[in-house]
């Protein structure tokens, strides 16, 4: 998968940099969308929270070769910033430059898998202490390498991933629809083939990391390539993951 990241590198759609989406309080979405090889698109979503100190963590960092972050400098000053998992770390070195005060996390193993990344503080089994009594963490791996870190905030009631699933139910064609799903992408909120390959392969692991995601009241579900999961949160994630849940 590491070669791989190279070859297919994705271009960032110019022109395409909407402002944040407040969601609840303290809770922001900002979208970007990527080019892939062959023409389609994916969308990626950054969250921003607000932490107790008032300042702002950046989930998953946009690139920011695309511009339009003036508008989340509006929001407030970016304290910290978290690569949720092994495979969005591509834009952790430029987004640090542009806010080189905040502190950056990463997930576990990461600085030994992937050369030449920025200093970070690694993520542990406990969330640290600057997000108490607002977001907690779950961390999945490493597995093989891969891991995933996974947010619950409670203020909102937002359970926020990554790649542990995708929820693409909207597309600019009928191709473009056909080519993700041939890739994987499930037709509903779930795991893509990826993730059942990387993140779930150890099913113990997997069991402990999504029985602890359940234990959280989430009523809602933020991913990182797909929209907002808004409606029975709780039910469509365990059937999501009937298979490792059952």
């Amino acid at each position: 998968m590491d070669r791989m990241m190279p070859l297919v590198r994705p271009r960032l759609v110019p022109g395409y940099a909407p402002a944040p989406v407040a969601l609840a309080p303290g809770l922001w979405s900002l979208e970007r969308r990527l080019r892939m090889p062959g023409g389609v698109t994916l969308p990626t979503r950054t969250t921003l929270i607000r932490l107790p100190s008032d300042g702002l963590l950046v989930v998953s960092p946009p690139a920011v070769e695309v511009g339009g972050l003036e508008s989340l400098d509006a929001l407030g000053r970016v304290e910290e910033i978290l690569v949720p998992n092994s495979f969005h770390y591509l834009n952790a070195r430029g987004f640090q430059a542009r806010y080189p005060r905040a502190t950056l996390r990463f997930p576990p193993g990461l600085h030994q898998r992937v050369l030449g990344l920025p200093a970070a503080e690694e993520l542990g089994a406990s969330a640290p202490p600057s997000w108490q009594g607002t977001l907690e963490s779950a961390v999945l791996g490493p597995v093989g390498g891969s891991a995933e870190v996974a947010l619950f905030h409670r203020p909102s009631a937002t359970l926020v991933l990554t790649d542990l699933a995708f929820h693409m139910i909207r597309f600019e064609s009928l191709f473009e629809r056909w080519a993700w799903r041939a890739n994987g992408v499930p037709a509903g909120f779930g795991p893509s083939r990826t993730s059942r390959s990387f993140l779930l392969r150890d099913r113990t692991l997997a069991v402990a990391f999504l029985e602890r995601i359940t234990a959280w009241p989430f009523s809602r579900v933020l991913v990182a390539h797909g929209e907002p999961l808004e409606h029975d949160a709780q039910a469509v994630f365990r059937k999501a993951f009937a298979a490792y849940l059952g």
